[in-house]
């Protein structure tokens, strides 16, 4: 006998769990990587990036951009949008998003721009300066105009190497006369700061900053989402409020909204629900939050990762103790403003929680929670 079905045999277990409704028109609307026809409430960033940039569908020198703002508030969406418009445009400009998180020092870097732009380059090992000076070459043979992204470039440029990834992008015209454009996209502010003074002032990027998302413009992008997503009366009416409301209070996470609806329009099929109800929401929150805050250790810098590395050590602690114990316990100094700078940034971003104390020995006084699994931040 085959491996043909018989009388008798077990159905598959796929055809089995077959659902009788589905809530979804087109679930991929929800996924991270979708990127809408159009983009709402970031129309005045997207102007900015798009007059940084447009020389380069004319052949000329683009500006470049250092682009930063809290995570889930548009800021690789819209970079991506605008990029993918310019090359629709014009043949004459070639843009490389480059993720930093998983590529992340120069000779990497170097090494997935030769691959982008057809630079062949041995299996042999080749150093860092030959494929610098191939990827010029390739470059000024083109004729086409590179636009450079580093995405979560704060895992690159916190380097030494990274710095000098950097320049080397900056300074391709003087070395093979070819105008390139570089976009930086970071969750620090202060990023550039810290860079090498020689690559920050051949940089001289245009400073674009991304507000965190109002209620009323995350109702406003998850319904439009939302409308293309689900099938017809597929959505409770409340469910885009609630999510909206959530995300708001989630740092004012877009991203952490729209997965939300994803995983309980999931949690609607799997419980074979025609109707995506707030109660489907409500039980998804807590495991949707916990991916998301977990991803957000991801974007620290070395010293945020001492302070909440000792925050982790001692849960729960007064603030006032808690500096003392950065202090004693920390690799590198931090000095008490740059303490409390942190200490803001963690609360903002949603990994710690500020709990007012009154009473006891201290009177009136702050205790430091940490939000976020222990574990996770201690393996950082």
């Amino acid at each position: 006998m085959g491996w043909g079905y018989y009388a008798g045999m077990p159905q598959n277990v796929f055809a089995k769990s077959k659902r009788e409704n589905t809530v979804f028109r087109d679930e991929s609307v929800l996924y991270p990587d979708f990127l809408p026809e159009q983009l709402v409430e970031r129309e005045k960033e997207t102007d900015e990036i798009v007059f940084a940039v447009r020389p380069a569908s004319e052949g000329k020198k683009p500006s470049n951009v250092f682009v930063h703002g809290s995570p889930g508030t548009g800021k690789t969406a819209s970079v991506r949008w605008v990029l993918q418009q310019l090359t629709e445009f014009s043949g004459k400009a070639k843009p490389v998003l480059v993720n930093c998180f998983e590529t992340n020092s120069r000779h990497s870097v170097l090494n997935f721009l030769a691959e982008k732009f057809g630079v062949p380059t041995p299996k042999r090992g080749v150093g860092s300066e030959e494929i610098y000076s191939e990827l010029l070459a390739a470059w000024k043979r083109s004729g086409v105009t590179p636009i450079i992204v580093l995405d979560e470039a704060d895992h690159l440029l916190s380097k030494d190497d990274g710095s000098m990834l950097l320049y080397d992008l900056v300074r391709a015209f003087e070395r093979s006369s070819v105008r390139t454009g570089v976009i930086i996209i970071s969750n620090d502010s202060e990023l550039l700061i810290k860079l090498d003074s020689r690559v920050k002032s051949s940089l001289t990027a245009k400073f674009l900053e991304y507000s965190k998302y109002s209620p009323e413009q995350l109702k406003k992008i998850l319904g439009g989402r939302a409308k293309l997503a689900f099938a017809p009366d597929a959505l409770d009416s409340e469910a885009i409020a609630l999510a909206s409301a959530h995300a708001a209070k989630m740092n004012g996470d877009c991203r952490l909204g729209i997965e939300s609806l994803l995983a309980a329009g999931r949690l609607a099929e799997k419980q074979n629900s025609s109707v995506v109800t707030i109660e489907h929401l409500k039980k998804v929150f807590a495991d949707v939050d916990k991916v998301s805050l977990e991803r957000r250790l991801q974007y620290l810098n070395a010293t945020e990762i001492e302070v909440i590395k000792c925050i982790a050590r001692h849960p729960s602690a007064f603030s006032g103790d808690m500096g003392l114990f950065v202090e004693s316990e920390s690799k590198q100094p931090i000095g008490e403003r740059m303490f409390r700078n942190i200490i803001a940034k963690l609360d903002q971003m949603g990994l710690i929680g500020i709990e007012e104390v009154t009473g006891g020995i201290k009177g009136k006084s702050r205790r430091i929670l940490l939000r976020v699994n222990p574990e996770k931040v201690k393996a950082l």
